[in-house]
């Protein structure tokens, strides 16, 4: 894997990420979305490793971070496209989401995956509406596309995408990735559960899915100006996300 780049694309990367954590944010609302989720979904996701001062900066200090064996914090990025989505059970238009967090250790001792999420971006304009009644997070895409080569099962195959809004870019480039086989299918997956602060509370997404075997592939993430390659994963798969709201812990 390459290591993190210096100098002025690690400055370039913070400066963008600190701003717009730093921007004006949103209290939880009285918003109406409880869940969403999608079909026929498929995923380029991959871990940065990334200095702790640079990303403590990122993260409210009440969640402690969950160090990679580096030793270093780690910074998820995440892109997938699904054929269709649902909100709150009322069919919702294909598209992409992207997710950009910080790998965290379990707020309520909840196991599974944990993170705090810095960006949210999707080209699905009533999720995006959904959402961001939430939290500015959760943001509509400007411009986005996610290409795939031709399904094989257990082949080689190459993806791209890449998604820009506001405050947020990146693109990924997986090559190569090797497609899942049909089956197993995992019916009841735990993904991860990103957590979120707003005001005096917290929102909490919570992923669940149904997922043909994982898979892998050479993943390079391009954002903040820095580019970084590392083994990632590369799933076909169908996402629920269940939303909750809840006070801030004293």
């Amino acid at each position: 894997m390459r290591g993190i780049e210096k100098g002025s694309a690690m400055k370039h990367l913070l400066v963008l990420l600190s701003a717009a954590c730093a921007s004006p944010q949103k209290a939880p609302a009285a918003a109406s979305i409880s869940s969403y989720g999608g079909k026929g979904c498929v995923e380029l996701a991959v871990i940065r490793p990334m200095p702790l001062d640079t990303v403590r900066a990122l993260v409210p200090t009440r969640y402690k971070l969950a160090l990679g064996q580096d030793g270093l914090a780690q910074m998820s990025f995440a892109l997938y496209r699904c054929d269709s989505f649902a909100i709150d059970g009322a069919p919702a238009p294909g598209g992409i989401v992207a997710e950009n967090s910080v790998r965290v250790e379990s707020p309520d001792g909840s196991p599974g995956r944990h993170a705090y999420l810095l960006h949210h971006v999707t080209t699905v304009k009533p999720l995006a509406a959904a959402l961001g009644a939430l939290s500015d997070v959760f943001e509509p895409a400007r411009e986005a596309n996610f290409e795939v080569g031709p399904r094989t099962p257990g082949a080689a195959n190459s993806a791209r995408g890449t998604i820009r809004s506001a405050r947020f870019e990146a693109t990924w480039i997986g090559d190569p990735v090797k497609e899942p086989p049909d089956e197993p299918i995992d019916r009841n997956s735990k993904g991860v559960t990103f957590w979120l602060d707003r005001g005096a509370g917290q929102i909490e997404l919570d992923y669940s899915s149904q997922v043909l075997p994982r898979s892998t592939g050479m993943i390079t993430v391009r954002s903040g100006g820095t580019d970084s390659t590392a083994t990632g994963a590369f799933l076909r798969f169908e996402p629920s996300v269940v939303i909750k709201r809840r006070s801030l812990p004293d």
